[in-house]
């Protein structure tokens, strides 16, 4: 065959046809299944959305499962896929810009912001514009082009840009609510409980200068120095604990109360 693969090859049985034209030997991640698309999809179309943001890294609600379909944009105007297992949306191509990642065709990061915000709910969609909007390393998963990506100034400039389109709106929303700086999606979810409990929003990594040595708790409220710290599962490393129990203490001989939060405490505000 043209490709220099056999037509016995083709029919082998450990090999599987997730689209027409297409043979692979696993469909079991997300990866197997975008790749297998990529090879068959049409020049003019790219991953978008969902699919897009796990090519990214974003922080998103939900685990890929087999049977999630992959999120295809196409300009408007341009002709649709009708491939078993995707779903296709149209976008302004002259607004929103395609990209390659991994040898994949998508959406831009900012532009997969917008097309997600067609499909969650605020507060996710607020984790996504604050890693959009971080310069942290604490993101694993985060495969962004560079940290930060955005700036809040110019996420604003965006959407403006985009205003009228099908997801502008909430975007604008969550990126008000979105701040530059946070270190990890638990650490907006922290955030965000606090505030919609009520409470004055804390300020994002607040700067306490304990016998010259400058800390910075997750969040806090200087004013009245009080430290919320957010402990992840990295925090239980032997050296990370080391370093938080020492910052513990500054933080309260300087006469900071320090509260910590844990995945535990937020399922139960939640």
């Amino acid at each position: 065959m043209r490709a220099g693969v056999t037509r016995a090859r083709v029919r082998s049985g450990d090999l599987v046809a997730p689209f027409r034209g297409v043979r692979t030997t696993s469909v079991e991640r997300f990866d197997d299944v975008a790749a297998a698309y990529g090879a068959w999809m049409p020049a003019h179309h790219g991953l978008a959305g969902i699919s897009a943001g796990r090519v990214w890294g974003f922080p998103l609600p939900t685990e890929w499962s087999p049977e999630e379909p992959l999120v295809i944009a196409r300009p408007h105007g341009s002709t649709r896929g009708r491939a078993r297992g995707t779903r296709h949306i149209s976008v302004d191509a002259s607004k929103l810009d395609f990209t390659e990642h991994r040898g994949l065709r998508v959406l831009a990061p900012v532009a997969t912001a917008l097309t997600l915000a067609r499909e969650l709910g605020h507060e996710h969609l607020v984790h996504v514009v604050d890693a959009l909007l971080t310069g942290s390393k604490r993101y694993p998963d985060l495969e962004l082009p560079r940290r930060p990506h955005a700036t809040p100034a110019r996420l604003a400039d965006f959407v403006e840009r985009c205003a009228g389109l099908q997801g502008a709106a909430s975007l604008r929303a969550a990126t008000a609510n979105a701040r530059a700086g946070v270190d990890s999606r638990f650490e907006t979810i922290t955030r965000r409980c606090i505030v919609l409990a009520g409470l004055p929003e804390p300020v994002v990594h607040p700067l306490v200068v304990v016998d010259g040595s400058h800390l910075h708790p997750d969040l806090g409220y200087p004013e009245r120095k009080v430290a919320v710290e957010y402990e992840g599962e990295g925090h239980l490393d032997p050296k990370r604990w080391a370093e938080d129990i020492l910052r513990y203490e500054l933080l309260e001989a300087a006469g900071w109360i320090v509260v910590r939060i844990t995945k535990a405490d937020l399922a139960r505000g939640g």
